[in-house]
């Protein structure tokens, strides 16, 4: 080991004990995207407590804060996500969410226990670093849209750091792990609302024409031709639907149906197709059943592409953390992150943090019974405090 990698700022066991605490705290109290108020009000606490300076916040909801190790050095970004979903909890854990029908059901109580448990050991090492670290607790990822709020109210203009880093666990893959990739990781993303509306009818004299429900039907069953062929890197775009909703009951078929889903494109050219192609299947289903469809992109996110020379940092730093468990990814995912917003104006990675729980079947992020390994979450603030330490220093 080096000894640059040997001077690397390590948590205490307290600071830990700290970050599952504070998991478990924020998973418990759960706010969806631009209403996290309680936790943006305790995190700010908590940080003020480490002898952090709070900054401006260019949104309502988040917090930003500032450590300056008062010798030259680097800006670095840290950024952890802080909303929650609208999903009833039967995760089983002693726990739980105590908001009905909210859940931390992606981990983001994970991101910001291990962001504070970063802020704590970088603090109680400040000696040994330099430079400056800039803490972001970002609002409404998953409706990828606080980066673009933060970004356009001035939080880059406002601090000018010189790289950005992130991490996001995930329950699929090998706990302990940190994975990531140069370039291309993860998809842009594209939320799409489609509405149908026709004449409505009796449910038992309506036909074909004019019927809203068999026409969503029609788009439902054929959305996969949107995206056949179009490939990257051997990964072929995807499209799904996420919620169907109508005004209809069961002998009423209804005015209108409203179809809601989400596009995953790896480069401009291919989502340009795909939604050229989904144009043209909403054209044809028009024709079919004598309806009007609407198409309306409702929020959107850029692909993730990592920078090389700070992925490279990130994986020797967490390489002398736990060895041959850090490790390249071989394709890019259909999954998707703001934190790509940051990575278009920024230097940067986002990696992968490996918690799948004991069991055979590791549990699916955004679904009720969501759950994680909490003991990798040591390697989580090990990896991000090391990785800024030195982007730090450079």
């Amino acid at each position: 080991m080096s000894d640059e990698q040997s001077t690397a700022p390590l948590p205490s066991k307290s600071v830990i004990d700290e970050v599952i605490e504070l998991r478990r705290y924020f998973h418990r109290r759960p706010e969806i995207s631009f209403s996290e108020h309680g936790t943006s009000t305790y995190l700010g606490e908590r940080l003020r407590t480490l002898g952090l300076e709070l900054q401006r916040c260019p949104t309502e909801t988040g917090v930003v804060a500032l450590l300056d190790t008062g010798k030259p050095g680097k800006t670095v970004m840290l950024r952890a996500d802080i909303d929650a979903l609208p999903i009833h909890e039967e995760s089983g854990v002693d726990f739980e969410s105590g908001a009905d029908g909210r859940m931390h059901a992606c981990g983001h109580d994970a991101h910001m226990g291990i962001m504070v448990g970063v802020a704590r050991t970088l603090v109680d090492r400040i000696w040994d670093v330099s430079g400056r670290f800039l803490f972001v607790f970002q609002p409404a990822e998953e409706i990828v849209s606080g980066a673009k709020a933060m970004i356009a109210k001035g939080l880059l203009d406002d601090h000018h750091p010189d790289s950005v880093i992130g991490l996001h666990v995930t329950s699929f893959t090998e706990a302990g792990t940190v994975i990531t990739r140069p370039g291309l990781m993860w998809a842009g993303s594209d939320a799409y609302e489609i509405s149908f509306a026709g004449p409505g009818g009796h449910g038992g004299m309506m036909g074909r024409r004019g019927n809203v429900l068999s026409a969503q039907a029609f788009l439902v069953e054929r959305l996969h031709t949107v995206v056949e062929g179009l490939e990257h890197d051997g990964v072929q775009c995807h499209t799904t639907v996420g919620n169907i909703y109508s005004d209809g009951a069961w002998n009423i078929v209804p005015r209108g149906v409203t179809v809601k889903g989400s596009l995953r494109t790896f480069t401009p050219a291919l989502r340009e197709e795909a939604l050229g192609r989904l144009r043209d299947l909403l054209y044809e289903v028009d024709g079919e059943f004598e309806v009007r469809s609407n198409l309306e992109l409702v929020h959107g996110t850029v692909p993730l592409m990592n920078e090389p020379n700070v992925t490279r940092t990130v994986l020797d730093v967490a390489e002398s953390v736990i060895g041959d468990k850090a490790s390249v990814l071989g394709r890019p995912l259909t999954v998707s992150d703001d934190f790509a917003e940051f990575l278009t104006r920024i230097p940067g990675c986002y990696f992968m943090l490996g918690v799948m729980p004991p069991g055979d079947t590791p549990p699916a992020h955004h679904s009720p019974g969501f759950r994680i390994d909490e003991g990798p979450l040591e390697v989580g603030v090990k990896v991000l405090a090391g990785s800024a330490a030195r982007l730090a220093a450079e």
